[in-house]
């Protein structure tokens, strides 16, 4: 799940959360696919965000892992640096 902006909705996504209004009261159920006169119904309404079945683009793992090394380029202990070992080990694992 993921939360998106409401300008990013695309039709055919699925609501993952109840879309309310400022009473409480659901104007779009969970489980709802988006069309295009839903998205437009949902920008008059003024609706921010929702959430939407969906992973985050996740940055390349050379980003990454480059920002890694900058964070502990100054790290000279046993601890820190098996933390940035293990941290490099992880993301090397969501990247498979």
């Amino acid at each position: 799940m993921i939360k998106i902006p409401i300008n990013k909705a695309k039709p055919g996504m699925k609501i993952l959360r109840d879309i309310t209004n400022e009473a409480g009261m659901v104007v779009v159920p969970a489980g709802r696919e988006l069309t295009d006169s839903l998205i437009d119904r949902l920008l008059m309404m003024n609706v921010d965000f929702l959430y939407v079945e969906g992973q985050k683009d996740m940055p390349p793992k050379e980003e990454v892992l480059n920002e890694i090394e900058r964070r502990f380029k100054k790290a000279n202990d046993t601890h820190t640096l098996l933390i940035k070992t293990i941290l490099k080990s992880h993301i090397e694992e969501l990247y498979k």
